[in-house]
């Protein structure tokens, strides 16, 4: 006759209170967040997710990566309760009618470089010559005219070829196509650099004032659930400021690099040009007034809205404030 131990009886008691525990914990909330193709740019929503930010709200954070003109339709279809999205994509959206404001930031500055071909010393040189950049209605298109303009160098001083995709965009400029690219970001434009290329233009030593990504919301789902909202944003807010802490910078790197899959090294050169020198999370989740009136200028100034008007015509900042002044939870 075989022998029952004692084992046999406590084994699956404790296993079933272990599972009985677990099951009445309450279930994270649940927050569906679309957010353009995945790049350095989305650092902070990388960060918020390994370092336990959202966790700590408890938050169940899904992110679904799309083209960048889908990011705000996701959000209008009702598909996303939050976006993070180019600041001009929402402002456009929202003055063709959609019901939507920013609530905080997703980047400030504007981490892009232009890049020519080595034998061009200045931003003048380019006059005559083929430059490559996005769609011509595109906010890089519009940066890079308007910095020109500045600079006395007019549309008709050079020819602008639309190409889509920075990878396209980089191989015209490696292959000596064109002279210059008009916008890069990392890691091509570290790429670039490294293979002779010439930075003519640094944007953030110019457009000092901008703020790129923002999030944004339906304004009634997020007064409908204005607690869930501003946990979300306390999360982003806490991971922005882990980022900007230079002791953070290694596993900041780290994080980066399994997300994209590129070398450490490349990850810690864009942790020093976006957060050190960049300075691309300076506000930690709060909204730049002058940098959205910048971005709301650049659109007005190239018809693309019909008129200037305050910032709080597409932001609310009331959510970031509670979410950065009410403590941890």
């Amino acid at each position: 006759m075989k022998k029952i131990a004692l084992t046999d009886f406590v084994i699956p008691i404790v296993l079933a209170v272990f599972c009985l525990e677990i099951s009445d914990l309450p279930a994270a909330d649940r927050i569906n967040l679309s957010v353009t193709n995945l790049t350095a740019l989305e650092w902070d929503l990388l960060v918020a997710q390994d370092q336990g930010f959202f966790a700590r709200q408890d938050l169940d954070v899904r992110i679904t990566y799309m083209a960048p003109q889908l990011v705000i339709n996701a959000l209008m279809a009702g598909e996303a309760n939050v976006a993070k999205s180019g600041t001009h994509f929402g402002i456009l959206a929202a003055t063709r009618g959609a019901d939507l404001k920013i609530i905080g930031s997703g980047l400030y500055g504007y981490p892009y470089d232009l890049i020519s071909l080595p034998e061009f010393r200045s931003l003048a040189d380019l006059k005559g010559q083929k430059l490559v950049g996005g769609a011509l209605g595109s906010i890089t298109t519009i940066i890079f005219k308007d910095v020109m303009t500045r600079s006395g160098i007019v549309p008709s001083d050079y020819l602008l070829l639309v190409v889509p995709g920075s990878g396209t965009r980089f191989q015209a400029l490696k292959s000596r196509q064109v002279a210059a690219a008009v916008a890069m970001a990392p890691p091509l434009n570290f790429s670039a650099i490294d293979s002779g290329m010439k930075v003519l233009l640094r944007y953030n030593d110019q457009v000092r004032d901008l703020q790129y990504l923002s999030y944004f919301v339906d304004p009634r789902f997020a007064s409908a659930n204005r607690s869930l909202i501003t946990r979300f944003l306390r999360a982003v807010a806490q991971s922005q400021a882990w980022i900007n802490n230079a002791g953070n910078e290694k596993e900041a790197a780290r994080v980066l690099s399994r997300h994209l899959r590129i070398d450490e090294n490349v990850a810690s050169r864009t942790y020093r040009y976006m957060v050190t020198e960049g300075h691309g999370y300076r506000g930690e989740g709060k909204i730049d007034e002058a940098g959205l009136t910048e971005a709301i200028r650049l659109l007005a100034g190239y018809q693309l809205i019909p008129k200037r008007v305050p910032w709080q015509t597409f932001g609310d900042a009331s959510f970031i404030s509670t979410a950065v002044t009410s403590g941890d939870r």
